[in-house]
């Protein structure tokens, strides 16, 4: 009853990681093209199930990016 992946992102290490996706999406890549040159960013992913309300997973690890 997998309904998808939400990716989530911050500009921080430590910092809070806020949903990018407005839905859960069901591809397993996904290309963030609203980032600024230059700025370092955080990136985990939860998954989402078809409950209502929807049970959501832990937190990936995070991973960490600087945009170009």
């Amino acid at each position: 009853d997998l309904a998808g992946y939400l990716v989530l992102r911050g500009e921080g290490p430590d910092g809070p990681l806020t949903a990018i996706t407005p839905s859960p999406i069901k591809e397993t890549s996904y290309r963030d093209t609203t980032v600024k040159p230059g700025v370092r960013y955080v990136y985990a992913v939860v998954a989402v199930d078809t409950a209502t309300p929807p049970n959501t997973s832990a937190q990936s690890a995070r991973v960490e990016e600087t945009a170009r």
